[in-house]
């Protein structure tokens, strides 16, 4: 094979030229944005699922406590539910939401309190403070980055929606809408 033949091989059309291989980083860059774009969109949606998981599980505690320890009366404190009493095995919550004032699950705070214009009852089975009526939250930790919105529940046993990171305020109703 002679120097010319080796050379003329190489001058054929048989690798890519710069600006196709440009091309087709271009496109890949472009499928790259989109496929974060997607998935920053799925993180949020999974976080909201969560977030409204957790209201519902909060809810579930809310109307055991209310029937075993409470007395009919709802607990104002996500560390109430945590609470074991002494005729059971574990208390209403588990840990990851039981064990502080406010939880952290998924990018959002959940916390518990007193209805609003709910009355204080007497004393649970434990001697904690109870109330006729309870507001469950949960706000996003940073709005837009962990989830877009709000949401809150009640002895009502509805969650309730708000776009940015205030909770749909009591009684519940427009702006608000409920979760889906």
């Amino acid at each position: 094979m002679s120097t010319h033949q080796r050379f003329a091989r190489f001058n054929g059309r048989l690798g890519m030229t710069l600006v196709e291989l440009c091309i087709v980083i271009g496109i890949l860059g472009v499928l790259l944005v989109l496929a974060v774009a997607t998935l920053k969109r799925a993180r949020l949606a999974a976080n909201e699922v969560n977030a409204i998981g957790a209201l519902r599980t909060v809810t579930k505690a809310e109307f055991a406590y209310a029937a075993d320890c409470g007395r009919g009366n709802y607990a104002t404190s996500l560390v109430v539910l945590g609470q074991k009493p002494p005729h059971t095995i574990q208390g209403y919550l588990n840990a990851d939401l039981g064990s502080q004032p406010t939880a952290q699950i998924s990018g959002y705070y959940v916390n518990v309190r007193k209805g609003a214009g709910m009355d204080d009852s007497r004393a649970d089975c434990l001697g904690n403070g109870t109330a006729t009526g309870y507001y469950a939250v949960a706000v996003p930790i940073d709005p837009g980055k962990s989830g877009r919105r709000a949401f809150a529940t009640s002895q009502t046993n509805a969650v309730w929606q708000l776009y940015g990171n205030l909770p749909p305020p009591e009684p519940f109703g427009a702006p608000a809408e409920p979760a889906h």
